[in-house]
């Protein structure tokens, strides 16, 4: 039996999923320590229950994708608007370096994705999938990129890219904090710290510095009204400034397109920085609830769809391919990520926030120093401003260009 859900049902199973998946957390508490997402949980179980009905001929599901697409393009149009250059710039010298280190693990991440499935006779793309695509991008832009390696050739994309995701996910969870835990202990950088707090060296007061995005405790509806029409105006403008990209891109790669949200996030990053400039107040924060709602719905919706049966032939390879990057990533996090950032205690927060984001996620990444903090007693304002900033909206920003001339390469 095929069970049908149009376009309305699709999106209210998708609600459904979410909330499942925000009961279940409930219930487990393991699966909040290790940051694992709401809309991941319920969707992943109901994949499983679909692959039952699947393979014992019972059930099957068949659903509409129109509103998800839209929830995908509405969550990426409020990274666009988070994209301020005031705020990178206000960060300093810990922005730029924990960007540029970034920029280099995620062709690292590729380079070593694309060539352990070559090794395994496999199609190259795979590695992207399970490279940066899924571990420094997340699940979200996993479903974005998944369709994209597919209509460059990659069967099953988004469900490789997002199981690596959720694989990423479990990893960034367990590893980040022990990284920093092992730094501060062998260096003793909690004593140093202690005695470096009487010699004032930074002349930034990241304790004191805004993101734009701070948590919201009363939403003002004037404001969430004008915040939601920026991003339908936005989103619009975005699609016919995708076309003429899609143009360039497509002279260098014909199969390649950028992700539909490629146009509305440059859109939307431009009207932020002219209001920033103008010293125009946005309401980023409602913009933010929206976004963060829409993603909610999107995830469950893409991960709920996952047509699990697929992986049995390419799992080994999956999985070394993971396994890889874990490893990897973690000599690079204590190697470079470390010495890159100063080797104090800043740094070693840094490690933890590094490593949750490069891994799994933003949210990974706040947990894990959340975690080191809390064992230390000590915080990090330079940590806890930085990593959100590259972590949440500069890499979303520069992973289209970085992602899609990879790709190109291999095909």
């Amino acid at each position: 039996m095929i069970i049908n859900l149009d376009m309305i049902q699709s999106a209210c199973a998708g609600v459904l999923i979410f909330l499942l998946g925000k009961k279940i957390i409930d219930w487990i508490p393991a699966l909040n320590r290790f940051c694992i997402p709401a809309p991941v949980v319920g969707g992943l179980l109901f994949a499983l229950i679909h692959l039952i009905g699947r393979q014992t001929g019972t059930f099957s599901f068949e659903f509409s994708n129109e509103l998800k697409d839209f929830f995908m393009v509405t969550f990426f149009t409020t990274i666009g608007f988070s994209a301020s250059w005031k705020i990178v710039k206000s960060g300093g010298w810990a922005i730029i370096v924990l960007t540029i280190v970034s920029v280099i693990c995620l062709v690292g991440q590729n380079l070593i994705g694309s060539t352990i499935a070559m090794a395994f006779g496999e199609n190259p793309l795979m590695g992207l999938c399970a490279g940066a695509i899924s571990l420094m991008g997340g699940v979200a832009s996993s479903a974005a990129y998944g369709p994209t390696m597919e209509a460059m050739g990659m069967q099953d994309g988004t469900l490789i890219a997002i199981s690596a995701a959720v694989f990423g996910l479990v990893a960034g969870g367990l590893v980040s904090g022990p990284l920093a835990r092992f730094l501060i202990d062998k260096y003793d950088l909690l004593s140093k710290a202690k005695i470096k707090d009487n010699i004032n060296t930074d002349n930034i007061d990241y304790e004191n510095l805004e993101t734009g995005e701070e948590e919201v405790s009363v939403m003002n509806v004037n404001n969430f009204t004008i915040g939601f029409f920026m991003l339908i105006i936005a989103m619009g403008i975005g699609t016919i400034v995708k076309i003429p990209l899609d143009m360039i891109i497509q002279k260098i790669n014909p199969v390649a397109s950028l992700p539909i949200y490629i146009g509305p996030i440059i859109v939307a990053a431009i009207i932020r920085n002219i209001g920033d400039a103008k010293g125009k107040e946005m309401p980023i924060n409602e913009m933010s609830v929206t976004g963060e709602v829409f993603l909610n719905i999107f995830l469950a919706m893409t991960i709920m769809q996952l047509e699990v049966w697929k992986l049995i032939g390419i799992a080994g390879p999956l999985l070394v391919i993971l396994l890889v990057q874990t490893i990897v990533l973690a000599i690079y996090d204590i190697l470079v990520v470390f010495r890159a950032n100063g080797k104090d205690y800043d740094a070693a927060m840094m490690v933890a926030g590094f490593y949750g984001y490069a891994m799994g996620a933003t949210p990974n990444a706040i947990a894990s120093m959340n975690a080191v903090q809390e064992r230390y007693k000590r915080g990090s304002p330079k940590a806890y401003f930085a990593i959100p900033v590259v972590g949440g909206f500069i890499i979303d920003m520069l992973m289209p260009f970085f992602l899609l001339t990879h790709a190109g390469l291999l095909v």
